[in-house]
């Protein structure tokens, strides 16, 4: 059986997001990814290349019904 792995890479909240919470996303580009996954690659340098340059919008909440999720 193949298990899917992958990680997760926080940083210390900025901008608004520290108004919600204390940590936020790394974004990687694709770049920065393959220099991410390499054993001799220096993770500090590569997290200062995350992109920062996010765009935040306030989620829409749909109401719906429980059984609308429910499928046979």
């Amino acid at each position: 059986m193949k298990v899917p792995m992958f990680s997760i890479l926080t940083r210390e909240a900025a901008g608004i997001i520290k108004d919600i919470h204390d940590r936020m996303p790394v974004i990687l580009d694709k770049n920065s990814l393959q220099d991410w996954i390499r054993p001799d690659g220096d993770p500090f340098s590569i997290t200062e290349m995350a992109l920062t340059n996010m765009v935040f919008e306030k989620a829409v909440e749909y109401h719906r019904s429980p059984t609308e999720f429910i499928t046979a």
